[in-house]
């Protein structure tokens, strides 16, 4: 399950980088290379720190008794 979780929240990072890097690279006076990495960087700890704070989510088919 954390691999699935780890896999959807690598995803949604690319997204965010690239949406965040649009028209901030390939021109003439762009940001250099490693700000794409940098960006990455920065957004996947917020995303995985964001997640630690989400609460579990219970499985379809299993009640939880309290």
């Amino acid at each position: 399950m954390a691999r699935e979780i780890d896999w959807q929240l690598f995803e949604k990072a690319a997204d965010i980088t690239a949406s965040a890097l649009r028209g901030a690279m390939g021109g003439g006076e762009s940001q250099p290379p490693d700000y794409a990495g940098e960006v990455f960087k920065a957004v996947w700890s917020a995303l995985k720190e964001a997640a630690e704070d989400l609460p579990d989510k219970p499985r379809a088919g299993f009640a939880t008794s309290a």
